[in-house]
Parts: C-alpha cells; sequence; structure tokens
C-alpha cells in the first residue's frame, strides 16, 4: 500500500491495497436545481425564510448522536491516474470527540494500514511498507489537506450533515427532494434531503471563491437506509473528489453499532520507518 495511497483513502473517509476485483460504478451527485427551475409561485421573503427555518430544523432533527460507534464495510476506490483499490475490508470504531481508529485490509484479510486520530494527532500506521507517519492536527490537516476537526469528520463517517450553517437559501422542492444551499465564509454546500422525513441524499461541497486554482469539489451520496437502535442510516456511501485529480469512493456498510464499549488498538513495531 504506497503512502500517498493510504493518504487518499484517509481523505476520502473523513467527509476513506493492491488487490483488484470487480469495480462499483460511482456516479456523481445530480440536484434538482441542476436540472429543475424554481416554482413560479412567488413566495414572500417571511414566507421564504420561514420555510427554510422549518427545513433546518428538520434536518437537524435527524442528527444522528452517540458516545461510542463502530462499522464493518466493504470500500472499493478509484482514481483518473488509474489507480484502483477493490473490495477492501475496513473497520471503524470511534469514540466521541475522542477518537478515532481504522483498520483497512484486503483479501483474506491481511491487514495493509492502521489509522488513529485523535484531537491532537494523527497516525499512519502502513503493514505493507513498514512505515509509521505521526503527525500533530496542523500538520496532519496540511498534509491531508483537510480543514476538519475530529467532531466532523465523526460527523461525516456516522452520516450526519457536514458544513451546514445557521441559515440554508436557494430552496428548490419537488415531490421527492428538497434541495437548498448553504453558505459559509470560505465554502458553499448543497444538499438533496428527502421531502417526507429530511434525511440526507446528496450533499455536494465546493470553495466559495470559483475562480481559485484547483477549486476542490467534494461530493457525498446517501442510500440504503436502514434503521440501527432507532436511528435512520445511509448503508451505502458514494465519494467523488475532484481537486487535482479525481478520486471515486463507494462505501458498503455491513454491520454498525452503538455504545458498546470500544478499544484502539496501535501497537508500532520498533522496526518501522519514521516518517
Amino acid at each position: 500500500m504506497e503512502q500517498k495511497a493510504v493518504l487518499q483513502i484517509v481523505a476520502c473517509l473523513f467527509s476513506l491495497v493492491l488487490f483488484s476485483c470487480k469495480a462499483t460504478k460511482i456516479t456523481r451527485a445530480t440536484f434538482p436545481s441542476d436540472t429543475t427551475g424554481r416554482s413560479t409561485d412567488a413566495l414572500s421573503r417571511e414566507k421564504e425564510a420561514a420555510l427554510a427555518k422549518d427545513i433546518l430544523e428538520k434536518v437537524r432533527a435527524n442528527r444522528i448522536e452517540f458516545k461510542t460507534f463502530s462499522a464493518e464495510l466493504k470500500m472499493d476506490y478509484d482514481d483518473d491516474r488509474g489507480k484502483r483499490m477493490n473490495n477492501l475490508g475496513v473497520n471503524i470504531r470511534m469514540e466521541y470527540d475522542s477518537a478515532i481508529w481504522i483498520r483497512v485490509a484486503g483479501p483474506a484479510n491481511i491487514e495493509g494500514a492502521r489509522i488513529l486520530v485523535t484531537r491532537d494527532s494523527i497516525k499512519i500506521v502502513n503493514r505493507l511498507e513498514g512505515t509509521v507517519t505521526l503527525r500533530n492536527v496542523q500538520e496532519g490537516q496540511e498534509m491531508l489537506k483537510l480543514n476538519m476537526d475530529l467532531r466532523t469528520l465523526q460527523d461525516l463517517i456516522v452520516g450526519n450533515a457536514v458544513f451546514l450553517s445557521d441559515s440554508i437559501s436557494n430552496v428548490v422542492t419537488t415531490q421527492s427532494v428538497i434541495s437548498f444551499a448553504s453558505i459559509q465564509p470560505t465554502l458553499v454546500s448543497l444538499f438533496n434531503v428527502f421531502a417526507d422525513d429530511y434525511v440526507i441524499q446528496q450533499c455536494r461541497i465546493t470553495d466559495r471563491d470559483s475562480t481559485a486554482a484547483n477549486t476542490r469539489v467534494v461530493e457525498l451520496t446517501y442510500g440504503a437506509h436502514k434503521m440501527v437502535d432507532g436511528r435512520k442510516i445511509a448503508f451505502q456511501r458514494k465519494i467523488y473528489v475532484e481537486d487535482k485529480s479525481v478520486v471515486k469512493v463507494a462505501l458498503d456498510f455491513k454491520r454498525m453499532e452503538f455504545n458498546k464499549p470500544q478499544s484502539f488498538p496501535f501497537p508500532v513495531p520498533d522496526k518501522y520507518t519514521r516518517q
């Protein structure tokens, strides 16, 4: 497992080796605002504001709260440089606002990498290359090109809305989907939610400055929702990242558990090379 590939997997999972099998087709998100116009019924600003507030409250009411979380899943990875890593086995364990632990393995459960993210550090052990990467949070954000804190990463993994501000605009409604925009100082987030229960279906995050060099686009698609301990959660996720290159990831969750005791083993052999 190449060090760069490990970093790309971490980046896609946070919102994820030389083995290959049949790939999952990963398509981009589609938003109602891309294909349908606004309603011709003119709403007053007060009504629009009330509608936006109601949508925001209902979306946030679906937030998944947890103390601990664990999951088993399969992952397919594909990029525009010809790298394809499919049917990877991934185990995730989390303690809220404390730690994220990830194990990535190939066929026969051969471990390729182990990752531990805490509030102040990021550690990556590459079993196939015999290396260990240790970084503090600031260095890790620069290394992964991710400006996210631990809570945001955990929300992304569990399926909560990320980069959702206190106000929304550009609401477009259809019979089945509601689309809206959330503007932040440096980012613009577009959301699709199901019209019946306001569960997130898709999210597109872009740089607010569309003229900047290497503008990044991140698209998240959620599907195959199931109830787990009273929580409605997407068991299938698709991630599309466009920056200097294009990366596509498909996640197929097999099991999820909440609020069970978790451990985060992270042995580092002395002979491994520090990076």
